[in-house]
């Protein structure tokens, strides 16, 4: 897979889901068994995270709800300028605020883990991940 993905995006890969494995309880759910299937990170049918691989590329979405735009709002500065754009910049619906967080050229695993900590509390809290 990381070799499928690209040094960059690969990385990414690797850190997001050690820390989904070492920090939630939802399981990784894959499309199919090709490289560039989906893959849900999903618990009692909620996704609490979804990467969408390509050659040399990741996306990650993270939805954010209603309460979690809200949790975003007032946390923005601890955010990187670059998810703070792509906040402010994304269309926000009825049930949210679909964030597509594109590897490369985005680098801020923290950032992600930073949202992921917006839609659920990591079960390590305190951990370095």
């Amino acid at each position: 897979m990381v070799k499928f993905l690209g040094r960059q995006a690969g990385n990414m890969w690797k850190q997001i889901s050690a820390y989904m494995s070492t920090n939630y309880e939802f399981e990784p759910v894959r499309e199919d068994e090709s490289l560039d299937a989906t893959i849900r990170y999903r618990r009692s049918g909620k996704t609490i995270l979804t990467f969408y691989p390509k050659k040399d590329e990741l996306t990650v979405l993270v939805i954010l709800g209603k309460k979690e735009t809200e949790k975003f709002e007032s946390s923005k500065d601890e955010f990187s300028p670059e998810i703070v754009e792509l906040f402010s910049n994304t269309r926000q619906y009825h049930d949210g605020r679909w964030l597509h967080i594109k590897v490369p050229p985005f680098e801020g695993v923290e950032d992600i883990k930073k949202l992921l900590g917006i839609k659920k509390e990591p079960k390590n809290m305190g951990a370095e991940n």
